[in-house]
């Protein structure tokens, strides 16, 4: 009896993971749009063992454009994709709030197959400093304009990483709103001259004064610059008035409170 008890339950449990299976892959084939370039899975809850299966469909070897978010696919879930050839083609990848953690960005980083990426939104995965250093080393990141870092756990050490990081040097947009950089983050930054097309530099909701404030708003380092949102940190009227100058001249719009 027991036996034979046990016997359903492996059963119903492989049945289960093949229902699932079938029912990702039927999920899949209703939200990519017809010329299979686009795939929007947002806020589907496919988790890690999803995010396997979806690594594994030769179906997806056109895919230009895939949205994520709200998945929780986590490390393993990411592992999974950034070893998948079916991905080589991706430029726009969104994994807002996916639990990647640090694991999950060395994948990216490290990825054989994630070397055409545009797109790159990694906000609220509990990123730390800890993978800085591979994103800022990683050759994958060359064709990237948008890279959207914010809502994680990065200070000094990691805003530091990037700012001297040659593998920016296409990038348009920075948005490191919401974590925990302060003066030393920011003059590396002021100093920095990797980034000579970014246009928009999201830093507000930090920890910066003053002191790496107004080296950053009066840097002549980012001759493409449009945006410098530095809004909501400790700033004061000497931040304000290094704005208002830069300002004036009306080439750059700086975001100060």
């Amino acid at each position: 009896m027991l036996k034979r008890a046990f016997i359903f339950f492996v059963l119903f449990f492989f049945l289960a993971g093949f229902v699932e299976a079938a029912d990702l892959s039927k999920l899949v084939e209703k939200r990519i749009n017809e010329d299979g370039t686009i795939l929007d899975l947002k806020d589907m809850n496919i988790g890690p063992k999803g995010a396997k299966e979806l690594a594994a469909m030769e179906s997806l070897a056109s895919l230009v454009t895939l949205h994520l978010q709200g998945n929780k696919i986590k490390a393993r879930g990411m592992k999974a994709l950034a070893k998948s050839p079916h991905l080589a083609k991706l430029k726009h990848l969104d994994l807002w709030g996916n639990l990647l953690g640090d694991r999950g960005l060395k994948s990216i980083s490290d990825s054989p197959y994630l070397k055409n990426l545009e797109t790159l939104k990694l906000w609220k995965n509990e990123i730390s400093d800890d993978s800085l250093p591979f994103l800022a080393k990683s050759k994958n990141f060359m064709k990237l304009k948008t890279l959207m870092l914010n809502d994680n756990l990065i200070t000094d050490a990691g805003a530091a990483d990037l700012a001297k990081s040659g593998s920016f040097s296409e990038l348009k947009t920075l948005n490191l709103f919401r974590n925990d950089v302060g003066d030393v983050g920011a003059l590396a930054f002021a100093k920095s001259v990797k980034f000579p097309n970014l246009e928009s530099f999201f830093l507000g909701e930090n920890k910066i004064t003053d002191v790496g404030a107004i080296p950053l708003i009066e840097s002549q380092n980012f001759p493409a610059l449009k945006i410098l949102d530095i809004g909501k940190n400790l700033l004061g009227e000497a931040s304000a008035l290094a704005a208002f100058r830069v300002n004036r001249k009306e080439k750059v719009r700086v975001i100060y409170r």
